[in-house]
């Protein structure tokens, strides 16, 4: 039986016999994942769809002296098939393309950080029927609501194991837990008979941290503050970012930018702007992989290369050391890796990702944000997104509101804005002390001057 494996000598014997079968080999790398899911959907605001599972397999990479790498992997854990996929790692090596741009997988490494919380023993033994206990207080913010008439959402949790060995002596492993959220209510207007949706979402390590009816409770509020839109004239006002607006036009765009691959392709609007000042002294962000029982933290990332800490902005300056890697983009620049190897599953080969993105935050509140404002725009979310390569941005305001004399009022229909990434960061001239938390992104509300509002009134 699969879990009557000895994972860690299953691993140690695919090494040794990689090492030894292989030729002109550089590097092998062994990676072992098992993940315990569980979720349940919900659909017109009624338990539909519940599944548990164990996802569990070991994938091998071989890469020569050329650069040639050659992966495959198994969820079918014994030597006789590692044996065939291994064969099959070396003979997609064997026939690949040479990349002089690769230089080696990362080394061993005495010391990681003890990053704590990342792992739940509740989440790893919750039940289905206590998970859907549990879920059934969202049904209830529905059904106890006049104006809302269905609901969707969803309640997912992951218990992962992890193991990686490499041939350059690294061998680490760990535990990891999750637990979602997210809930999308509909409401209508009796009397108008307008109709309107709003979003919420928590992401957390520990169960005992998980807001189940209060997400509810918010996506329910943010619904019935999108009823009844208007249309108003375009004009050329301030815009407060709520933290999902900053995630959707900072943060997100901003994570994808300074992508070590993406930025070594040229595909990034901050390519030739390291170590140049390119926003306000309000815009410092961070990638910090070390925070204690964060949604991105970890002790390693999916290499085996520890995890730390890191600022890519600071007070508007893009820092020269401000890109995330892998090793392999690392080792393109000449450097080490930031520990941001990004890997979710034993089938996928590493990529770049962030840890804990984090706009930090300033030092006035919200409601000074707000009562700064005559008139203006609340923004919340839009479904477009920046041009990556160019940093342009024009997109349709789904969820957000006029400001007037520093209240959120008029909910807007059919209002766009445009701006470049670049002369937002420029413009940010408020950033709250307020912050809010959504799996791997801490944003505050952001204040941007003189934003070009494209209306149809």
């Amino acid at each position: 039986m699969a879990g009557e494996v000895d994972i860690h000598a299953l691993a140690r014997f695919g090494l040794e016999h990689t090492e030894r079968v292989g030729s002109n080999l550089d590097s092998v790398e062994i990676f072992y994942s098992k993940s315990r899911y569980l979720t349940i959907e919900i659909e017109e605001n009624s338990i539909k769809h519940s599944q548990m599972g164990i996802d569990e397999g070991i994938s091998i990479r071989v890469i020569n002296k050329n650069g040639s790498m050659g992966f495959a992997y198994t969820n079918r854990l014994n030597k006789k098939i590692f044996i065939k996929i291994i064969n099959d790692a070396l003979k997609l090596m064997h026939l690949g393309t040479g990349d002089l741009d690769y230089k080696c997988l990362p080394s061993s490494y005495k010391n990681y950080p003890n990053v704590k919380d990342l792992f739940d023993k509740q989440i790893e033994h919750l039940t289905l029927e206590d998970a859907m206990g549990k879920i059934k207080s969202m049904i209830t913010v529905c059904e106890e609501d006049e104006q809302a008439i269905s609901q969707s959402g969803e309640l997912s949790t992951n218990s992962k194991d992890l193991i990686i060995l490499n041939s350059n002596g690294l061998e680490i492993e760990g535990k990891k837990t999750l637990v979602s959220v997210s809930s999308e209510i509909v409401v209508k207007d009796k009397t108008t008979k307008d109709s309107s949706s709003g979003f919420e979402w928590q992401s957390v390590r520990k169960l005992k941290d998980l807001r189940i009816q209060e997400t509810a409770e918010k996506a329910l509020s943010n619904a019935k503050r999108n009823l009844n839109r208007k249309k108003i004239k375009s004009m050329k006002a301030p815009v407060i970012l709520t933290p999902k607006g900053v995630i959707n036009l900072i943060l997100n765009p901003l994570s994808s930018a300074v992508n070590g691959e993406t930025f070594q392709y040229k595909r990034s609007f901050l390519v030739g702007k390291r170590g140049e000042k390119i926003g306000s002294n309000l815009l410092t962000i961070k990638d910090e992989g070390l925070i204690p029982g964060a949604t991105g933290s970890s002790k390693f990332d999916g290499e085996g290369v520890p995890c730390q800490n890191k600022v890519i902005l600071e007070k508007g300056t893009f820092l020269k050391e401000g890109l995330l890697h892998n090793s392999y983009t690392a080792g393109k620049e000449g450097i080490e890796s930031t520990g941001n190897a990004s890997r979710n599953s034993y089938a996928r080969f590493p990529s770049i990702g962030i840890t804990n993105f984090i706009l930090e935050p300033g030092t006035a509140s919200k409601e000074e944000l707000l009562t700064s404002i005559k008139r203006g725009i609340w923004f919340e979310y839009t479904g477009d997104s920046p041009n990556i390569a160019t940093g342009d941005f024009s997109g349709l305001i789904l969820m957000g509101n006029l400001i007037l004399d520093g209240e959120i009022k008029t909910p807007l229909n059919e209002t766009m804005i445009g701006i470049n990434l670049l002369d937002l960061f420029k413009k940010i001239s408020m950033v709250s002390k307020e912050i809010e938390i959504y799996g791997p992104y801490r944003a505050p509300y952001v204040k941007i001057e003189d934003v070009n509002i494209i209306g149809s009134g």
